[in-house]
């Protein structure tokens, strides 16, 4: 058979595709696994900057490389990788800067960060701390890769330094030239303008020099100074606009008053008016001729005040401080000159009113150096805020006066404002807080240390914290517990279901609560209160609708009814509600019984009165039977035997009631079946709540001593009726010492 050429040519084509399709198939191949190969490598030899590109097994290196010899290194490490033929350099060195600066510049809540960077890597580490330094604050990066830099490590601790000192700033830059920091701003506050000059001065990094400090004092407003005079001591206070300034101003001072202690309180401020310098320099020439005063700047104002040796001195003295002080700034004075003395007046009345930032002086002073010294000291006291000081001399100021009123404004400070007003040896004090311990802390020093000289009252009322608008509750079947509603914080329904946990130990703890974020600081302490009560029933259902904290269910006993109604009488908070619908296996309501008091045994004077307790239930007319009327004989001739005291302000009884407290109490353990009510008493001074909340601590404290001695608990129980029963009228310390008392009622059980 004869071969024709012609067939067997077209089988060819075919087959020289596919080998064609198939060499291509296997270069793509061979390239992305060099390609991945080389990567890897370079990376792990630092050069991140550098990309590889393969045609089959020739490959090119690309990038702009951070160095001269990185280019090489990487065409180098390609070339040892197997399976790699040739390697091309086509990579390109970053730009080089003959001037290597980079700078941070704050503006508000934005931090933008300028300059160069030597790579990346250390732009990563710029951005990660300037995020720290600046938390919370929106952080831009502006920063080019430039070869150039100085020795990286020093270059780095002026990076950090100097954004460490404008994070102290309100808004600033810092700018580094090579090895050469500038930093200036506004610093936030006066330590913090302190810590950023001192850090400038004493702790630049080692390489690094300061090249320019522009830092300044924080703007003032309303641009305060003042300098008083007063038995050879000179204190001057207020703000100075640099160091300078207030050495120029301390030097005068110590010349005008060669002989005087000078104690300088002045603080870094910007903001002064022009001339503020020369006008304090001045004050202080005038203020010197004087026997007593103070000299004061408000912005462009000068006002000088003080006594002089004789009208000659006073005229000579308000003329110089007008013709001495700068043309921009207004002038007045309160010169007087010693005359035959003030006149007196009746009666001798002083008050000091603390109203948002001004203090108001009014009434009298029995002199002009005691008008100083409680200027001073109203200054000493509330620092920043404007005196407006209009107290006159005059005579008639009763003995101890000074004394009282430090006591009276001692308490207002205490505080941060309120009023203190003396007539002769009267003096009321009065002010606000939301701290109770404060408030009865307050009550007691200030009567202690003016006993002896002043008749103080005292009244720091407490300001309730606004109920939240939040509906909870909690449902205990016997079996298992279920939390519903709304709670004010995660905090507090975490807090809420360890509680439940704990107090419902063994049984199923479900949670339905729902966060609704509210600021409250009682309303978790009420709702655990709740808690602790639902777990002392056997079954029940406690709810807190928003100031309502109502209990109802079924309780194992009387005791129990009664213990869940005295802890709400007792503890629960400020302008929260306390209601029980508590019922006993019947499921009949258990009142709070009352019966008429048996003894009475009077406590020492205590500073601070004490809460009245309301029975959850109307209570009904005692039963007292012959077993009740032998205990009421007992505890009479117990309670005749002694007293009962307490600390000053306080519910810790005093030593010395002891014996008393443990002859009744070996009265009450000899008394079976009845129930022993303790009654805390108090006179009317401070506010009724806090009377309240006294009376009844200071009746628990006996039934806590009691029960210690070996008294059943279930038998006692403890009422604090404040000041709303007294045995005689308050109308005299006599009397107010007689109605501070504990009382015992007894019914049989």
């Amino acid at each position: 058979m004869k071969c024709n050429p012609l067939h067997w040519l077209w089988g060819l084509i075919p087959l020289a595709l596919l080998a064609w399709f198939a060499t291509q198939l296997e270069h793509a191949r061979i390239e992305n696994d060099l390609g991945q190969r080389v990567q890897e490598q370079l990376a792990g030899s630092g050069l991140k900057w550098s990309r590889s590109a393969f045609s089959a097994r020739d490959g090119a290196i690309t990038g702009q490389a951070l160095d001269d010899a990185d280019p090489g290194r990487a065409v180098d490490i390609a070339r040892s990788v197997w399976g790699v033929r040739v390697v091309e350099n086509k990579a390109t060195l970053l730009d080089k800067v003959d001037t290597y600066t980079w700078g941070v510049v704050r503006a508000g809540n934005r931090v933008r960060l300028t300059g160069y960077v030597p790579s990346d890597a250390t732009r990563a580490t710029i951005v990660a701390s300037a995020k720290t330094n600046f938390a919370g604050a929106e952080v831009v990066d502006e920063m080019k890769l430039a070869r150039g830099a100085p020795q990286l490590d020093t270059w780095m601790s002026g990076v950090n330094f100097g954004m460490r000192q404008v994070a102290g700033l309100k808004a600033g830059d810092a700018k580094l030239d090579a090895l050469a920091l500038s930093v200036g701003g506004e610093a936030a506050t006066v330590p913090t303008y302190r810590s950023v000059k001192s850090a400038l001065a004493k702790e630049l990094p080692r390489g690094l020099k300061l090249s320019d400090d522009r830092v300044t004092a924080p703007i003032v407003r309303p641009y305060v100074w003042s300098a008083l005079s007063q038995s050879g001591q000179v204190s001057l206070s207020g703000f100075v606009p640099s160091e300078r300034a207030r050495d120029e101003i301390l030097g005068a001072a110590k010349a005008a008053f060669p002989r005087a202690t000078v104690t300088d309180r002045m603080e870094p401020g910007d903001g002064a008016v022009q001339g503020h310098v020369l006008a304090a320099t001045e004050s202080l020439k005038v203020l010197a001729q004087l026997e007593s005063g103070n000299a004061d700047i408000r912005d462009a104002t000068v006002a000088l005040a003080g006594m002089a040796s004789s009208e000659q001195v006073a005229n000579g003295v308000k003329s110089s401080v007008r013709a001495g002080t700068p043309k921009t700034f207004a002038v007045t004075d309160a010169v007087r000159f010693r005359d035959a003395g003030p006149k007196p007046v009746s009666p001798f009345t002083t008050a000091i009113a603390v109203d948002g930032d001004v203090v108001l002086l009014t009434g009298y002073a029995p002199s002009d150096a005691a008008k100083a010294a409680l200027a001073q000291s109203v200054i000493a006291r509330f620092p920043g805020r404007r005196i407006d000081n209009r107290l006159e001399v005059a005579a008639g100021a009763p003995d101890g006066w000074q004394r009282c009123i430090d006591a009276g404004l001692g308490g207002v400070a205490r505080v941060g404002g309120g009023r203190l007003a003396m007539s002769d040896r009267r003096m009321d004090v009065s002010g606000a807080t939301d701290d109770e311990a404060l408030a009865a802390a307050i009550s007691g020093d200030v009567r202690g240390a003016s006993s002896t000289v002043c008749d103080a009252t005292v009244r720091i009322d407490l300001r309730a914290e606004a109920i939240p608008d939040l509906v909870w509750r909690a449902v205990y079947s016997g079996n298992d517990v279920v939390l519903d509603g709304d709670v004010p914080s995660a905090a507090a329904k975490d807090s809420l279901l360890q509680s439940a946990r704990r107090l419902f130990v063994g049984r199923q703890v479900a949670d339905r609560m729902r966060v609704v974020e509210t600021r409250t600081r009682l309303w978790q302490a009420v709702a655990e209160q709740g808690l602790t009560s639902l777990a002392e029933l056997r079954k029940g259902e406690v709810a807190l609708n928003r100031g309502v904290l109502s209990v109802s269910g079924e309780a194992g006993s009387q005791s129990v009814v009664g213990g869940v109604q005295a802890r709400f009488a007792r503890e629960i908070a400020k302008g929260y509600t306390g209601r029980s619908l508590i019922t006993v296996a019947a499921a009949q309501p258990i009142p709070v019984p009352v019966a008429p008091p048996v003894a009475v045994v009077p406590s020492a004077p205590a500073s601070v009165p004490a809460p009245r307790v309301q029975p959850v239930m109307p209570p009904p007319a005692p039963v007292v039977d012959l077993v009740a009327k032998r205990c009421e004989d007992s505890l009479r001739s117990a309670a005749r035997e002694g007293t009962i005291r307490f600390e000053r302000a306080s519910a810790t009884l005093a030593r010395d009631s002891t014996l008393t407290l443990e002859k009744l109490g070996q009265a009450a353990k000899a008394c079976p079946k009845v129930r022993i009510e303790i009654e805390g008493h108090t006179d009317n001074e401070g506010t009724p709540e806090r009377n309240e909340r006294l009376s009844d601590r200071r009746a628990q404290a006996v039934v806590d001593f009691l029960a210690r001695a070996g008294v059943e608990p279930q038998k006692l129980f403890a009422v604090g009726y404040g000041e709303t029963r007294p045995l005689v009228p308050n109308d005299s310390a006599v009397n107010r010492a007689k109605n501070r008392r504990i009382e015992f009622t007894v019914k049989a059980d």
